[in-house]
């Protein structure tokens, strides 16, 4: 089970990128360069949860506080690659 959804967060994250990668209406410099922000942005949120202790579930005070700020920051994660794909697509 656990496998699976691994695999459902990483199709959250790698779709937006490689939909970005498959725009033609871009240079390819500048589709790849979006695509790799796309898909690194949530692995950098990621990697600040697990950098701050209280977040990494080493609270000493206020735990649950601490928890449920970890569970909606790792939520924000999983969905930035789809804001980043719709604010790149945006036209202006």
């Amino acid at each position: 089970m656990r496998v699976l959804f691994i695999l459902i967060a990483f199709g959250m994250i790698a779709v937006p990128a490689l939909m970005m990668l498959a725009r033609e209406d871009l240079p390819r410099g500048r589709r790849i360069g979006r695509a790799l922000v796309i898909f690194l942005a949530p692995a950098i949120a990621l990697g600040a949860i697990q950098s701050v202790p209280e977040l990494d579930g080493r609270a000493l005070s206020y735990p649950n506080a601490w928890t449920m700020l970890r569970l909606f920051l790792s939520g924000l994660a999983l969905i930035l690659s789809w804001c980043l794909y719709v604010w790149f697509t945006a036209r202006r």
